[in-house]
């Protein structure tokens, strides 16, 4: 992390403040985070940032400079991070720089609007020190016989085949120490919560997770782990929408089973797996306090409740706050959530020092 940054983009009559809050987060992050383990584990999450870099945050304002900095501590924390929900490029590049030279991304092309996509990228970060990219990434296109199906203008009540994904789920390929795995992230469709969009929703997952299911043996033979996570807009474990996820052979660790947005009412994103069975019983393993799974609660360190008088004439002064009548509610339920995000960030540890596994081979070859 690159705290020198502190000083040129954060005020001097802020910066006490902003480095008060850092100290909390971090304190927070020791707690809550496994260390880093160089040699025998991989710390990988999924964080969908709310709209981070879209102009005027719908009328909420501009992310402040002091949220970047602790956006950019909570994801230093990990190795790999899949981030959903990146409009402009301006605001993450602040963030890397404030990650350090140790850090690296991979995005995708903003997909085209005439498909409902809201002008977002997907991308894929990580330390160096850590992770490398295996030069083989790509967009997800379905073909014709797996295409989503779509109400059409004349008969609203019927459906048809035609739709790609509104959002392009995006797929690459990496390394950690023994660990392989090509892993693909998405932000898929909401659209209602029940009828025809509903639907939609559900088969925009299990097309993804069908299409990604017939390539996993294949990297399965090849000693690799096939990854599904980001933001599914999954409605809560027994919901069709996590039953589209795992109808093709994909297991989520038991310790995500949790909500994952702010007030703790729905299970929008996940981790999913194809893999040696033993990638999951490690995820699982060991007491319900063993850290190798969680949900970062980041909202205990950072614009808490009791936080709204260091704001509240920024949060007053948006298009948005000027409309509400509570602005503490405004705060905790709205502003903020422009400021770091609306969803909360899922990780799980994953051992990658299968050396002996690998010996095991080459003794009975």
């Amino acid at each position: 992390m690159q705290y020198s940054l502190l000083k040129s983009r954060i005020p001097a009559a802020d910066r006490s403040r902003v480095v008060g809050h850092l100290q909390r987060l971090i304190a927070q992050l020791d707690r809550d985070i496994p260390d880093k383990d160089s040699e025998r584990n991989l710390l990988l999450a999924t964080w969908n940032i709310r709209d981070l870099g879209k102009a005027g945050g719908w009328g909420h304002g501009n992310r402040l400079p002091e949220s970047l900095f602790y956006i950019a501590e909570i994801l230093s924390r990990f190795d790999f991070v899949a981030v959903q929900e990146v409009n402009e490029l301006g605001p993450w590049y602040d963030i890397m720089a404030i990650l350090g030279p140790d850090w690296d991304f991979i995005a995708t092309d903003v997909t085209h609007r005439k498909l409902g996509g809201n002008g977002e990228r997907l991308l894929y970060a990580f330390d160096k020190r850590k992770v490398w990219f295996q030069k083989i990434a790509g967009e997800i296109v379905l073909p014709a016989d797996m295409l989503i199906a779509a109400t059409t203008a004349d008969s609203p009540d019927k459906f048809a085949q035609g739709k790609q994904f509104r959002r392009t789920p995006f797929m690459a390929r990496f390394q950690s120490g023994w660990f392989k795995f090509d892993i693909c992230t998405v932000h898929l469709y909401y659209g209602d919560e029940r009828g025809d969009e509903l639907r939609q929703r559900i088969e925009e997952i299990d097309r993804v997770a069908k299409y990604l299911a017939s390539l996993a043996k294949i990297a399965k033979d090849s000693g690799r782990a096939t990854i599904l996570l980001g933001d599914f807009n999954i409605v809560h474990p027994e919901h069709e929408t996590m039953k589209a996820l795992k109808a093709h052979g994909f297991k989520t660790p038991k310790r995500l089973d949790a909500p994952s947005n702010l007030d703790r009412t729905k299970y929008y994103d996940q981790i999913a797996f194809i893999a040696d069975p033993s990638v999951i019983d490690y995820i699982d393993s060991g007491p319900a306090t063993a850290r190798n799974a969680g949900i970062f609660e980041m909202f205990e360190s950072v614009f808490r409740p009791e936080d709204l008088p260091d704001y509240q004439a920024t949060a007053a002064s948006t298009t948005e706050g000027k409309k509400a009548t509570d602005l503490a509610s405004y705060y905790a339920k709205d502003w903020r959530t422009w400021q770091i995000s609306d969803h909360k960030p899922l990780w799980v540890r994953l051992n990658t020092h299968h050396a002996a596994r690998y010996l095991a081979t080459l003794a009975g070859s």
